[in-house]
Order: C-alpha cells, then structure tokens, then sequence
C-alpha cells in the first residue's frame, strides 16, 4: 500500500536524522574532553607554580626565623651601661661607634661561630655570624655577607639610611626531600629613625622558574632595639612572695644554694589559708590533688583534662559538719579551671549567686569583714578592665583606696550613659568574683636550680609555692634550670654608677646648707644648736616647725658620741621583734630638702621631711673588709642606759707614745698630724690593736690570723664630710674603729619622696652599716599628692626624664620599704627600675616596674666570712621578701602573723612599755606591768606589675635586646 510504503520512507529518514544529531553530540562531547583536558592540564600547572610559591614563601619564613634568631643572638652580645635608646645610640651600635657610652662589654659569639676578632658593632657582628653559614649558593647573589649601600628605589629620604647594609648570600637548605633546590637570602636595612633594623628576605624555588627566573617571595619586618629585663622580680637572693601580694610579670629566682637551710629559692604563700579553719580544710585536700595531678606546674585542675580532672577532690564532702554535702570544688569563674579562688568564692558565697558581697559575706560571726586588704586589693586589681587606657581613681589622700564618700571619682566615665565601664565590670563594685580575674602570679616563674635538686634538699618544691600562676598564652607556668637568656644575671657588678644619669639632677645646695635653711640659721651656728621647740610645735597656720635634735661626734675616745646622754638611739631595724645593732642618730623632723646629698656617715631619723627631686645618699664603696660590720658595733645589756661600743677600747696617745709602736700600716700611711689618738681594742679585732713591742705575747699562728688594720683615704668636704679621694676636698688618711662614719644607716619616718633615691654603690653588701628604712607613713611619689603645681615641692621638669625611669636606684643596700606591723595609712608607690641590694615590702605599696635585686649570697664571701676567712653564716637567710614572714620562713627580723597569739579576741604584735604605740616587749611572754597590747595592723595589700614600657636608667649593665614589631609585616619587594 501507498500509505505503508510512504510509511517505511518516513522511518528511513528518521534514521538519518538521528544519525546526524549522534554526529553533532559526539563532536560536541569531543569538543568538551579537548576542553577538560587543556583545562586540567592548565589547573595541574597552576598547582605545581602554587607548590613551588609555596615552597618559595617557607624558604623566606625560614630566613626571617634564622634573621630573628641571629638579631637576638648578637644583640644579647652588647652589654652596656648606657640605656637610653635614641636614633643617634641606634646607629652607633650598628656601625660601631660604642665610646661614649660608658662600660661596655662584647660577649663571645654563640657557639659554633669564630670571630678573627670582636666585633665593633651589631652590623658587623651579624657579618660575622653569617660568614659561618654553609650551602651557599653564590649564584644568587653575594658570595660572602659584606656591606653595602642602599639599593637603587629604596626610599633613603624617608625610610632606610643609605650606607651600611648588611647583605648576606643565599643558603639552600638542603637535606634532600626535594628541599635541595630552595634558599632563602637575607639582607639588613638599618632605617633613618636608627633604633630599627628592616630585615628583608627573599625565598627561592630553583626547581622551578618562570620566564628562566627562579620563583621567589620577599617578606619584610621591623625589629627596634631595646633594653629591659622583662621580669616583675629578678633577684640572686630568695624570692618570697607572701600573703596579699598579687604579682603581674614573671619571677627570677637566681638563688641556687638549696640545700641549705630555709633553702627554698622561691616561696609564695596563698592568699586565702587562715581566713577560716573550714576553708584551710578545704585547701589542705585541693593542694594535695594538685601535687598529684597538676600537669602544667600552674596550680590549677583543668576541668576537661584527661588527667587534671582525676585530681578534683570528691564535692560530697561536709566539710562545716552540717550535714550537706559543702560542694566545695566547682568551676565557679567559668574558665574551665579549679583553683584556690573557686574554692575561696564557693566558700564565701551564701546566696549562691558565684560571687562574694564584701560587706555582708566576707564577714566574720560579728559582721566585721574577715579581710578588708585582700577585699580591696582583689576588687581593685586589673583596673583597665575594658582596656581603653582610662582607668584608675582620683586618690584625694593617697592611700590607694577608692573611697567614694570623700568625694573620689572613677577615672574611666561615659558620659552618654552616664556609667562608669571599669566598675560595670567589676572594678570596686563592692564584689570579689571571676570579672576580678583573679591570680597570685600573673606570668611565669622562672628558677634558676633545678627541680629535683630543690626538691632533694628541701622536699617537695610543689608544698612552697602557693596560688594560681597564669602564664602568657603558650609559655610556662614554671621553667627550671633556667639559663642567662631566660633570665640575666643579674648583681652588684651590673651597676656602672658613673653612668647614673641620676646623678646629675643632685644640684641643691648642701645638706648642711639645707638644714641649717630649714632652721634659720647659719651652718656654723649647726655644731651647738640647741632645739627649743617641743614635739609637735607649730608654726603659722598650723604649719608644724623644724626641729633638730643634733648628735655629736666622739672626741673622748669612748666610742660615744659627746651627748650620748641626750641623743636620740634605737635598735636597727626599727620595731623589729629581732634586730642586728643600736644607732644613735641625728633627728631631722619637718623639713624639706630639694636634689639634696646626704653626706656619708649621717645615719639620721628623718620625720615628716620632704625629699624633693634626686636624693643622693653617700656610702664608701670598697667596704670589703671582714670587720667592715664589726667596727662600732654597740649593745645595750640589761641595766644599761643607753648603748655602749660592743669592743670597748683603750686611749693610746702618740703625743707621749711612741708613733713607730704601732703596727706598719697604721705607722706608714695615717696622718699623725690629723690622727695623733690611736684607738686599741681591749681584746684585738686586728692588727692595729697590737704594739709592736706585744707582738711576742702573742702565738705567732694567733697573731697571724687577725687582719690588717682598716686605713681608708678620703677627701673630707667644707662641713666634713667624708668624700671618695677622687672628689675634691682635703685630703686624710685614718685608721677606721667605727665604719658607721663611711656607711649610712637612715630611716625616714612619716615622710614623703617626690621623686627619687639614688646611693652609691658598696662592693660588698653590708646590711646593717648601708641601709635604708622606710618607716611610718613613708610615701614616694613622682608628683607632689596635694600641692602639684607648686615647683618649691616638685621636681625641676628637666629632671623628670630620669626620675620616671627609678623611684629607687640603691644597689647593694638593704631596704625596708614599711615596717614590721605598718600602720594602716602606710602606702608607697613605687615606679621603674627599683634597684636594692635587699628588699622588704610590707603593709601596703603598689610597685610598677621591676624589682631588681643585686645581693647574691656566697657562702664565704662577704659577709658570710669571718676575719679568718671562715665561711659563716647562711645564705638563705637573705631574701627580698614582699609581705609577711617569719623565722620559720627564714625572716630572722620578723614574726610570721599566722603565730601571733590573741588577747580580748586581737592579735597582738607586744606590748608597749612606754606609750609610744610600738612594742617593746615579746608577744609570747607575760604582759610586763602596766605595759598595753599592741594589735597587729594587718597583713596590707601589695600589688606588684611589671611595665614593659618602663625604659631602664643609664648606669644598669644589661645586654641589649631586640624586639620584632609584628604589625610592620609585610610581604613584596621594596
């Protein structure tokens, strides 16, 4: 049929058609493999150019690690006197220039380099360095590291210096893994502001390239150069760290004589033991789980930590005996921690709100809150709490309590809202909780011995060091055996005083002129005055009057001043339960002095004076006799008086006897005219006690053993001063029985410092002859609290540049900043360095800076050496202690408070025999009859913050680092 046959035609057409279109998708699937596959060739091209970028990038990172490393390295090589880091100093010590600069000492090379000689300056100490690298490849570029000028395009009119770059050849790092074909090449640009160094670094792939180049990648950073000790506290004595001390910054412990006696190098005691016996229970259980399961050495349990957690002592304990289980041991602040503070808060917190309401829960049975020092100290630590750079209050009286009834405002204000941010974040709101951010030691600590030699000698380390330690993100909570690099050394030898720029800003006139100032008088009229004023007399306004009790020299030979009966004398220390020695002392009492010197030998009680400026006190410097101590040593034996010489002495006259009696060195070097009385000791303490015509009384091995006699040279001043013989004056060689006229031993009562002390620095550290007390209400300040404006009470504006860098520059002096039992309206600010040979800190002070301790006890090394050259002594026995101790901690001059007994429901520290409110009598003995109870004051508050801002004085003789500045990374040619 047509219809069929017309029918099959149609189906063979349709059949073509889709031949066709089979056709057309083929070429079009074709089409798109070509396509798929030049595209994945081209995506598999880019990836192998991302792997060699890649590689290129890491070989830069690389030489920026090694460029760092090296910077530090050589830059720690540096140790200098000079501390200023100005653009001129910058450049001098990367070209070389170093004269100037007062001592400076160049350190060998690190290990593995050789040097033909010591370098002049950084730049060529990194040359050298770099002359030691191997697998050059000189193709790259230089062949050895040289100098060389700036590069054509680099900006020297407003970025780098034009001459003395250090450009170093390319290093292949090598050791196979493909890794043959990459290097890196490192250059130095020193910059126009000179204290900054640009490293640039370039990274080759040589396994790759690209238009016949090698690929590279260049990257840039900044690193300043600097000088700091990065520590809160470094100190080659002990460390002690006690009750309601908070510190911000990490610890130096130098200390390594372990095994001695009260030989821990470090203790820090809790904050929160003997608040309540319930809660010392409950620390008694979490410090022993710490011991076993607290990895990290922080005094911390991690909640989630496989380990840690195990250690979190069981919550169902009862420990008040009610019944219910006390809960004691949760994470009450929320970070994932358990720690003393959780516990202290879960204690106190009644209403279970996870905070501790100061006046109604910190409380004891009567109402009376339990602490009022730690309350404040940790309610009122970390007051930046937003971080915008306002913080603080005005203190109206100085006593570092915010105390809003007087009139005293938050620093830190909105007004758009009206609130105070610091506050809505915990800042003295009235409540010790988690947004207090609560730690003992805030940093880490670094120990100086090792862990298990402490622990071998002492027991375990873990029962000494107490409270939370939170260290920077990534670094340790604790570092034994810690090296020079992880904390300098640091001592008496660190000081060059002649650099102390200090020193310059002492230009007042006189003391004498000062004080006879003070009184109205002439300085001739100070040798007889008379004071007339009774204590407390005032004057107009109710200004209180100068007074001066003056002491007389010994012009009779009996080793006491003329007026012994009516001067003024005192224990030393003062007020403390065990002292060393008696002084008699000259009374200075209201004045005010301005960059004054306070001639050797002064030893006075300054109360109520006012230091403005730079205060200098003199001390002889090579004191390193054995007897240095000894001589004028007094006691005062039960009927006495008054004190006497400890080593009585007999007159001996060369105006009747013979001059060449006396031993060779007195005989050949003391001047007769000025000296014709020789003063002997009744049982000798050395040879010039001895004629030489007794010589033969005496056992030759005896004789022998006794020193020679101490005969010093001196310049003596227009008032009489002692001055070193290279300063001018007349000069005077003596034979010396009393070295308290070549020392100063002074205490300040009730006084205040507007800017800074300053001393000489003794060779050897003799505490009882240099040292200075601060008793009473004794403040510092850098600006005068109440009359600022006032350029009379202020220091002179050019001298604020130092006087910022150091409230205190005394090293090798013993210090006690407060008093055993301070007074409640006792505080002191301290700022910068704070340099001492010893330190105590007691009652109440807030420190910024850094403690720098320079007394390193040697076991028969003075003063641990007798005449014989006996070692004597202990070393522990000498610490910088901040807060309380005790005997049993190894402060011999103090009483532990946790040991004071109660009367009438109040510790007491003695009983006053004499109405002067301060003890003189042993708490632990019966009440001497019609003696009164002195109540001890309480433990204070002491906060301790490292500023890393703070830049060092001139004169302290510390390596110099270098700091890379993060945010001056970048990545591109110049």
């Amino acid at each position: 049929m047509i219809v069929s046959r017309r029918a099959g035609r149609h189906a063979v057409r349709h059949r073509g058609a889709v031949s066709v279109l089979a056709m057309i998708l083929l070429i079009m699937f074709g089409s798109l493999v070509a396509a798929m596959a030049v595209s994945s060739r081209g995506n598999i091209r880019t990836a192998a150019t991302h792997v060699h970028v890649l590689r290129a990038m890491n070989a830069a990172e690389t030489g920026m690690e090694v460029a760092t490393r090296r910077l530090q390295q050589n830059t720690a090589r540096f140790v200098l006197a000079h501390s200023t880091i100005t653009s001129e100093f910058g450049r001098d010590l990367w070209e070389g220039r170093l004269d100037g600069y007062g001592s400076v000492f160049i350190a060998p090379p690190a290990p593995g380099v050789t040097e033909p000689m010591p370098p002049g300056g950084l730049a060529q100490a990194m040359i050298n360095h770099h002359a030691m690298d191997a697998n050059i490849d000189p193709t790259l570029g230089a062949g050895v590291p040289t100098f060389t000028s700036a590069p054509p395009g680099a900006d020297i009119t407003n970025t780098f210096s034009e001459e003395n770059w250090v450009v170093t050849p390319a290093v292949r790092l090598g050791a196979g893994h493909g890794m043959d074909s990459v290097a890196y090449q490192i250059t130095y640009a020193p910059l126009l502001d000179g204290s900054r160094i640009r490293v640039i670094v370039t990274g080759f792939d040589l396994g790759y390239d690209s238009n016949n180049k090698p690929i590279t990648r260049t990257i840039m950073q900044d690193f300043r150069i600097a000088k700091r000790v990065d520590h809160a506290v470094i100190s080659p004595s002990r460390i002690m760290i006690g009750k309601n001390v908070h510190v911000d910054g990490d610890l130096g412990a130098g200390f390594l004589d372990v095994a001695r006696t009260y030989g821990d190098p470090i203790l820090i005691k809790s904050d929160f033991f003997n608040l309540d016996p319930v809660l010392d229970a409950k620390l008694r259980d979490f410090y022993e789980a710490v011991a076993q399961y607290d990895v990290d050495n922080d005094n911390r349990l991690r909640v989630d930590h496989p380990i840690e957690s195990l250690g979190i002592p069981d919550n169902s304990t009862d420990y008040s005996g009610d019944g219910v289980a006390d809960n004691a041991f949760r994470d009450v602040t929320g970070d994932g921690y358990i720690d003393e503070f959780d516990i202290f808060l879960a204690h106190f917190d009644k209403d279970g709100d996870g905070r501790v309401h100061i006046e109604t829960e910190f409380v004891d049975a009567n109402g009376n809150i339990i602490d009022k020092d730690l309350a404040i100290l940790i309610d009122g630590s970390d007051p930046d709490r937003n971080r915008n750079g306002v913080f603080g209050f005005n203190d109206l009286n100085g006593n570092g309590i915010f105390e809003p009834h007087l009139g005293e405002t938050l620093k830190d204000y909105d007004p758009f809202t009206g609130r105070y941010p610091d506050q809505e974040l915990g800042y003295f709101d009235g409540y010790i909780d988690a947004n207090d951010r609560y730690s003992k030691v805030r940093g880490t600590i670094k120990v100086k011995a090792a862990s298990s030699v402490w622990s071998a000698a002492q027991g375990a380390w873990q029962e000494r060091i107490r409270g939370r330690i939170e260290p920077e993100e990534d670094k340790p909570a604790l570092i034994f055996s810690a090296d020079d690099e992880q904390m300098p050394a640091f001592d008496v030898a660190t000081f060059d005083t002649t650099r102390l720029a200090l020193r310059a800003a002492v230009n007042g006139p006189s003391f004498d002129e000062q004080v006879a100032s003070n009184l109205g008088i002439s300085v001739n009229d100070l040798a007889t005055y008379v004071e007339t004023n009774p204590p407390g007399a005032t004057g107009s306004g109710g200004v209180p009057v100068p007074r001066y009790i003056r002491l007389d020299p010994d012009t009779t030979g009996d080793g006491l001043p003329d007026n012994h009966a009516d001067a003024h004398f005192e224990r030393m220390p003062f007020n403390s339960p065990r002292f060393a020695d008696w002084y008699y002392r000259p009374v200075y009492e209201n004045m005010v002095f301005k960059d004054v010197e306070i001639p050797m030998g002064n030893n006075g009680l300054f109360i109520n004076c006012t230091f403005v400026g730079v205060t200098y006190i003199r001390s002889w410097q090579d004191n390193t006799h054995p007897f240095w101590t000894n001589y004028g040593s007094m006691e005062r034996n039960a009927g006495d008086s008054f004190p006497r010489p400890v080593h009585q002495r007999q007159t001996y006259d060369t105006a009747a006897q013979p001059w060449n009696d006396l031993y060779e060195t007195i005989r050949d070097n003391v001047d007769q005219s000025f000296q014709p009385i020789q003063q002997l000791a009744v049982n000798p303490l050395d040879k010039g006690d001895i004629l030489n015509s007794e010589v033969g009384g005496f056992a030759p091995a005896q004789y022998n053993q006794l020193p020679d006699p101490l005969v010093l040279t001196y310049r003596e001043g227009p008032f009489g001063q002692v001055r070193p013989a290279s300063e001018s004056g007349i000069l005077r060689t003596v034979r010396v029985t009393n070295t308290k006229r070549f020392s100063n031993n002074i205490r300040f009562h009730d006084s205040l410092f507007v800017g800074s002390m300053l001393s000489d620095a003794p060779a050897s550290y003799t505490h009882v002859r240099n040292k200075l007390q601060l008793s009473g209400s004794t403040r510092i300040h850098q600006q005068h609290p109440s009359e600022p404006e006032n350029p009379a009470l202020n220091p002179d504006p050019a001298d604020m540049e130092e006087i910022r860098k150091s409230s205190m520059m005394l090293p090798h002096y013993s210090v006690d900043v407060g008093q055993f039992n301070s007074p409640p309206d006792q505080f002191v600010r301290l700022r910068g360095a704070i340099v001492a040979g010893v330190l105590d800190i007691r009652g109440n002070a807030d420190i910024e800076g850094a403690l720098l301790m320079t007394f390193r006890p040697v076991h028969g090394v003075a003063p641990l050496v007798d005449a014989l050259g006996n070692a004597v002594g202990n070393p522990a026995n000498f610490n910088i202690a901040i807060g309380y101790f005790g005997p049993d901690d190894g402060d011999m001059e103090s009483l532990d408070p946790a040991t004071l007994p109660t009367v009438g429901g109040v510790r007491i520290v003695g009983y006053d025999t004499d109405g002067d409110g301060l003890a003189d009598a042993d708490p632990f003995n019966p009440q001497p009859a019609g003696s009164t109870p002195v109540p001890f004051y309480g433990y204070g508050r002491i906060n301790l913050r490292f500023d890393p801002s703070v830049e060092l004085p001139d004169g302290i003789v510390l390596p110099l680092t270098i700091d890379p500045l993060p945010e001056t990374y970048t990545e591109g040619k110049l």
